[in-house]
Protein backbone atom coordinates (compact mmCIF):
# COMPACT_ATOMS: atom_id res chain seq x y z
CA UNK A 1 0.00 0.00 0.00
CA UNK A 2 2.82 2.60 0.53
CA UNK A 3 4.53 1.71 -2.66
CA UNK A 4 0.59 2.39 -4.25
CA UNK A 5 0.60 6.16 -1.99
CA UNK A 6 4.08 6.76 -3.76
CA UNK A 7 3.46 6.18 -6.72
CA UNK A 8 0.70 8.33 -6.47
CA UNK A 9 2.76 11.17 -5.02
CA UNK A 10 5.26 10.77 -7.88
CA UNK A 11 2.00 11.36 -10.66
CA UNK A 12 0.56 14.33 -8.52
CA UNK A 13 4.53 16.17 -8.80
CA UNK A 14 4.99 15.24 -12.61
CA UNK A 15 1.69 16.81 -12.79
CA UNK A 16 2.37 19.66 -11.45
CA UNK A 17 5.25 20.14 -13.56
CA UNK A 18 7.69 22.01 -11.43
CA UNK A 19 9.73 19.37 -11.15
CA UNK A 20 10.13 16.81 -14.28
CA UNK A 21 13.55 15.30 -14.23
CA UNK A 22 14.55 12.00 -12.25
CA UNK A 23 16.92 14.14 -9.55
CA UNK A 24 13.88 16.78 -8.90
CA UNK A 25 11.25 14.58 -8.89
CA UNK A 26 13.43 12.47 -5.76
CA UNK A 27 13.90 15.84 -3.94
CA UNK A 28 10.50 16.88 -4.52
CA UNK A 29 8.39 13.91 -3.08
CA UNK A 30 11.62 12.91 -0.74
CA UNK A 31 11.97 9.66 -2.14
CA UNK A 32 15.39 8.12 -3.01
CA UNK A 33 16.18 8.25 -7.13
CA UNK A 34 15.97 4.27 -7.33
CA UNK A 35 12.81 4.71 -6.12
CA UNK A 36 11.85 7.05 -8.40
CA UNK A 37 13.11 5.66 -11.36
CA UNK A 38 10.86 2.04 -10.57
CA UNK A 39 7.79 3.93 -9.85
CA UNK A 40 8.52 5.88 -13.21
CA UNK A 41 8.71 3.15 -15.18
CA UNK A 42 5.95 1.82 -13.60
CA UNK A 43 3.94 4.68 -14.26
CA UNK A 44 5.26 4.90 -17.82
CA UNK A 45 3.65 1.38 -18.28
CA UNK A 46 0.66 2.04 -17.11
CA UNK A 47 0.42 5.23 -19.64
CA UNK A 48 -0.11 7.59 -17.05
CA UNK A 49 3.04 9.57 -17.86
CA UNK A 50 5.15 9.96 -20.94
CA UNK A 51 9.12 10.41 -21.48
CA UNK A 52 10.51 12.99 -23.79
CA UNK A 53 12.21 11.99 -26.68
CA UNK A 54 15.68 12.75 -25.11
CA UNK A 55 14.47 10.32 -22.22
CA UNK A 56 15.06 13.22 -19.28
CA UNK A 57 11.96 14.41 -18.64
CA UNK A 58 8.52 13.02 -17.63
CA UNK A 59 5.08 14.43 -18.47
CA UNK A 60 1.69 13.40 -17.85
CA UNK A 61 -0.08 11.58 -20.51
CA UNK A 62 -3.60 12.19 -21.97
CA UNK A 63 -4.59 8.78 -19.56
CA UNK A 64 -4.27 10.23 -16.68
CA UNK A 65 -6.93 12.70 -17.54
CA UNK A 66 -9.15 10.13 -16.91
CA UNK A 67 -8.55 10.14 -13.10
CA UNK A 68 -10.13 13.41 -12.52
CA UNK A 69 -13.26 12.64 -14.78
CA UNK A 70 -15.46 12.24 -11.88
CA UNK A 71 -13.81 15.23 -9.89
CA UNK A 72 -16.81 17.16 -8.69
CA UNK A 73 -15.20 20.40 -7.37
CA UNK A 74 -18.48 21.72 -5.00
CA UNK A 75 -18.67 18.36 -3.34
CA UNK A 76 -14.92 18.40 -3.03
CA UNK A 77 -14.50 21.85 -1.39
CA UNK A 78 -17.61 21.67 0.87
CA UNK A 79 -15.84 18.23 2.45
CA UNK A 80 -12.30 19.82 3.20
CA UNK A 81 -14.07 23.04 4.13
CA UNK A 82 -16.07 21.39 7.19
CA UNK A 83 -14.00 20.59 9.13
CA UNK A 84 -12.20 24.06 9.65
CA UNK A 85 -16.08 25.57 10.09
CA UNK A 86 -16.41 22.79 12.97
CA UNK A 87 -13.80 24.52 14.53
CA UNK A 88 -14.59 27.93 13.83
CA UNK A 89 -18.04 27.96 15.37
CA UNK A 90 -16.39 26.53 18.93
CA UNK A 91 -13.99 29.26 18.84
CA UNK A 92 -16.40 32.62 17.59
CA UNK A 93 -19.98 31.05 18.52
CA UNK A 94 -21.78 33.15 15.67
CA UNK A 95 -22.49 30.68 12.82
CA UNK A 96 -20.52 31.00 9.17
CA UNK A 97 -20.92 30.32 5.80
CA UNK A 98 -18.15 29.15 2.81
CA UNK A 99 -19.63 31.01 -0.62
CA UNK A 100 -18.78 30.08 -3.59
CA UNK A 101 -19.61 32.96 -6.86
CA UNK A 102 -22.20 31.57 -9.16
CA UNK A 103 -22.20 34.22 -12.20
CA UNK A 104 -23.06 37.49 -10.29
CA UNK A 105 -24.35 35.79 -7.29
CA UNK A 106 -22.38 34.14 -3.92
CA UNK A 107 -24.06 31.42 -3.35
CA UNK A 108 -23.54 29.07 0.28
CA UNK A 109 -21.69 26.00 -0.68
CA UNK A 110 -21.99 24.98 2.95
CA UNK A 111 -21.95 26.23 6.62
CA UNK A 112 -22.27 25.23 10.21
CA UNK A 113 -25.55 26.88 10.71
CA UNK A 114 -27.20 24.04 11.56
CA UNK A 115 -24.79 23.21 14.45
CA UNK A 116 -25.38 26.91 15.89
CA UNK A 117 -28.00 27.72 18.34
CA UNK A 118 -29.01 30.25 16.66
CA UNK A 119 -32.20 30.27 14.04
CA UNK A 120 -30.87 32.34 11.36
CA UNK A 121 -32.10 30.72 7.89
CA UNK A 122 -30.98 27.39 8.85
CA UNK A 123 -32.04 26.30 5.72
CA UNK A 124 -29.04 27.28 4.05
CA UNK A 125 -28.30 25.14 1.11
CA UNK A 126 -28.00 26.99 -1.96
CA UNK A 127 -28.99 30.29 -0.75
CA UNK A 128 -28.01 32.64 -2.86
CA UNK A 129 -26.77 36.71 -2.55
CA UNK A 130 -26.08 39.39 -4.90
CA UNK A 131 -22.26 40.24 -5.46
CA UNK A 132 -22.72 43.46 -5.52
CA UNK A 133 -24.71 44.14 -1.71
CA UNK A 134 -23.14 40.93 -0.14
CA UNK A 135 -20.12 40.98 2.85
CA UNK A 136 -18.86 37.64 0.73
CA UNK A 137 -19.61 39.57 -2.76
CA UNK A 138 -18.10 42.68 -1.73
CA UNK A 139 -15.10 40.59 -0.59
CA UNK A 140 -14.53 38.11 -3.40
CA UNK A 141 -14.56 41.87 -5.46
CA UNK A 142 -11.50 43.29 -3.47
CA UNK A 143 -9.79 40.25 -3.69
CA UNK A 144 -10.34 38.65 -7.11
CA UNK A 145 -8.17 39.02 -10.14
CA UNK A 146 -8.55 42.53 -11.93
CA UNK A 147 -9.71 41.39 -15.23
CA UNK A 148 -13.09 39.25 -13.61
CA UNK A 149 -13.36 42.41 -11.23
CA UNK A 150 -13.42 44.50 -14.31
CA UNK A 151 -15.91 41.60 -16.03
CA UNK A 152 -18.30 41.85 -13.68
CA UNK A 153 -18.56 45.73 -12.94
CA UNK A 154 -19.11 45.82 -16.77
CA UNK A 155 -22.78 43.85 -15.70
CA UNK A 156 -23.58 47.23 -13.77
CA UNK A 157 -25.86 49.08 -16.52
CA UNK A 158 -26.10 52.16 -14.44
CA UNK A 159 -22.83 54.05 -13.85
CA UNK A 160 -24.16 55.41 -10.58
CA UNK A 161 -24.96 51.52 -9.04
CA UNK A 162 -21.33 50.65 -10.59
CA UNK A 163 -19.89 53.79 -9.07
CA UNK A 164 -21.57 53.16 -5.38
CA UNK A 165 -20.26 49.67 -5.52
CA UNK A 166 -16.67 50.42 -6.81
CA UNK A 167 -16.50 52.90 -3.46
CA UNK A 168 -17.50 49.74 -1.30
CA UNK A 169 -15.14 47.80 -2.85
CA UNK A 170 -12.69 50.53 -2.05
CA UNK A 171 -13.54 50.78 1.71
CA UNK A 172 -13.69 46.40 1.65
CA UNK A 173 -10.10 46.44 0.87
CA UNK A 174 -9.15 49.40 3.44
CA UNK A 175 -11.14 47.87 6.04
CA UNK A 176 -9.86 44.16 5.34
CA UNK A 177 -13.28 42.92 5.56
CA UNK A 178 -16.47 42.59 3.38
CA UNK A 179 -20.18 43.94 5.31
CA UNK A 180 -23.41 43.20 3.82
CA UNK A 181 -26.19 46.02 4.02
CA UNK A 182 -28.41 44.03 7.38
CA UNK A 183 -31.32 45.99 5.92
CA UNK A 184 -31.87 43.93 2.82
CA UNK A 185 -33.76 40.87 3.38
CA UNK A 186 -33.54 38.52 4.86
CA UNK A 187 -32.15 41.26 7.99
CA UNK A 188 -29.23 39.61 8.97
CA UNK A 189 -25.47 41.38 9.23
CA UNK A 190 -22.59 39.26 8.28
CA UNK A 191 -18.74 39.96 7.44
CA UNK A 192 -17.06 38.37 5.17
CA UNK A 193 -13.03 37.60 4.21
CA UNK A 194 -11.90 35.85 0.72
CA UNK A 195 -10.35 32.64 0.82
CA UNK A 196 -7.40 33.07 -1.73
CA UNK A 197 -5.56 30.95 -3.89
CA UNK A 198 -2.70 31.78 -5.51
CA UNK A 199 -3.03 35.27 -3.91
CA UNK A 200 -6.45 35.64 -5.63
CA UNK A 201 -10.29 35.45 -3.94
CA UNK A 202 -11.36 31.46 -4.88
CA UNK A 203 -14.10 31.62 -2.20
CA UNK A 204 -15.24 33.34 0.76
CA UNK A 205 -16.05 32.64 4.56
CA UNK A 206 -18.42 34.69 6.19
CA UNK A 207 -19.58 35.51 9.90
CA UNK A 208 -23.28 35.67 9.93
CA UNK A 209 -24.78 37.79 12.96
CA UNK A 210 -28.54 39.41 13.98
CA UNK A 211 -27.98 43.41 13.85
CA UNK A 212 -30.07 43.73 16.89
CA UNK A 213 -27.31 41.94 19.00
CA UNK A 214 -24.26 43.41 17.50
CA UNK A 215 -22.75 45.11 14.71
CA UNK A 216 -20.15 44.50 12.09
CA UNK A 217 -17.30 46.58 13.81
CA UNK A 218 -18.07 44.25 16.86
CA UNK A 219 -18.41 41.27 14.91
CA UNK A 220 -14.79 41.86 13.56
CA UNK A 221 -13.41 42.58 16.95
CA UNK A 222 -14.40 39.41 18.17
CA UNK A 223 -14.24 36.85 15.08
CA UNK A 224 -11.97 38.46 12.51
CA UNK A 225 -8.80 37.17 13.62
CA UNK A 226 -10.57 33.35 13.58
CA UNK A 227 -11.95 33.84 10.63
CA UNK A 228 -9.19 35.35 8.30
CA UNK A 229 -7.13 31.84 9.93
CA UNK A 230 -9.83 29.91 8.64
CA UNK A 231 -9.68 31.56 5.59
CA UNK A 232 -5.91 30.93 5.37
CA UNK A 233 -6.04 27.38 6.17
CA UNK A 234 -9.15 26.77 3.39
CA UNK A 235 -6.74 28.14 0.87
CA UNK A 236 -4.02 26.37 2.00
CA UNK A 237 -6.18 23.12 1.25
CA UNK A 238 -7.29 24.31 -1.59
CA UNK A 239 -4.22 24.97 -3.07
CA UNK A 240 -2.44 21.47 -2.13
CA UNK A 241 -5.79 19.90 -3.86
CA UNK A 242 -6.26 21.89 -7.17
CA UNK A 243 -2.08 21.44 -7.94
CA UNK A 244 -1.59 20.93 -11.29
CA UNK A 245 -5.27 21.42 -12.37
CA UNK A 246 -6.07 24.59 -14.93
CA UNK A 247 -7.52 27.42 -13.04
Amino acid sequence: MRALLRGLEVLEAVNRGRAPSVAELAQEVELPRATVIRLLATLEDAGYIARSEDGGRHGVSPRAAALSAGFDYNAWLAAIAQPGLRRLMRQIRWPSDLMVRSGENMIVLTSNRDRSGLNINTRYAGMMSSMFNSGSGFAYLAWCDDDERQRLLAELADPAERSAVEEEVTRTRARGYGVRNASLPPGVGAIATPVLVGGWAAACLNVVFLPKLSTPEAIAGECLPALRAAAQTLGREMQRGLAGRPR
